[in-house]
């Protein structure tokens, strides 16, 4: 990803949360409570990330994927330890054989207590084998990751499973304890209603009741993905 030369803004988006975005390609969010920050993912390209947040906050940092893919890892050679899903390890090593620091281990047994801000680990496997997204239930805000959005989401490649994630999809839409969505890509926020979007286009894709339709990304050589759309939600498969 670092070839591209993307700016990197901030924009505070709700009380205690500021997004981090990167021209318009990928988003990553720096949540502020009493007694310690969590920063979730480190973006597609290099900036000078600890910076940005020392002009937000002095707190103590905490640092958490969301997964491992390269356009969410970048900055983690600022980083000494990282929190990540276990089965995210491998594939952060393959996008960042530089770093060398510390990745400990989640799971949804997990929870971190920032100072009045308790935010949990939910499993949401598919896009990557670990995937997770964080919920806030106090503020009734989901950090989803690449799970949810508009899209397309890719489900495409040796990592992804687009039967697992629609599983996770199921999950998500019995959860309960949120109202608004924040992903990491496209539009943001997002309402609930991605996830019924999202349902469908996966069924689409499935069952061949949605025609797909050539994506606008470029693929690497010997891929081929197409785009399955439902409503403003879509899938590249």
């Amino acid at each position: 990803m670092e070839q591209f030369n993307l700016e990197t803004t901030v924009k505070k988006i709700s009380s205690g949360v500021w997004a981090f975005d990167q021209g318009g390609m990928v988003r990553f969010f720096l949540i502020v409570g009493t007694k310690r920050a969590m920063l979730l993912d480190t973006g597609a390209v290099p900036c000078d990330l600890m910076g940005m947040i020392r002009e937000i906050t002095d707190l103590p940092v905490i640092v958490l994927h969301t997964h491992g893919d390269g356009d969410h890892t970048a900055n983690d050679g600022q980083f000494r330890d990282i929190y990540a899903h276990p089965e995210e390890f491998s594939i952060i090593r393959r996008f960042r054989p530089e770093f060398t620091g510390n990745l400990h281990p989640i799971t949804e047994a997990s929870s971190f207590e920032l100072g009045g801000r308790l935010l949990s680990i939910i499993e949401a496997p598919g896009h990557t084998p670990g995937s997770i997204c964080l919920l806030d239930r106090q503020s009734r805000i989901l950090f989803s990751g690449d799970t949810l959005s508009y899209g397309p989401v890719f489900l495409m490649g040796d990592h992804r499973d687009i039967h697992t994630y629609r599983k996770t999809l199921d999950k998500l839409q019995n959860l309960g304890g949120f109202d608004t969505i924040y992903p990491c890509h496209n539009s943001c926020p997002v309402s609930l209603s991605v996830i019924t979007g999202l349902m469908a286009a996966v069924d689409g894709a499935l069952d061949g009741t949605i025609a797909p339709e050539e994506g606008k990304m470029p693929m690497p050589d010997g891929v081929s993905a197409k785009v399955y759309s439902f409503g403003k939600c879509g899938i590249l498969f």
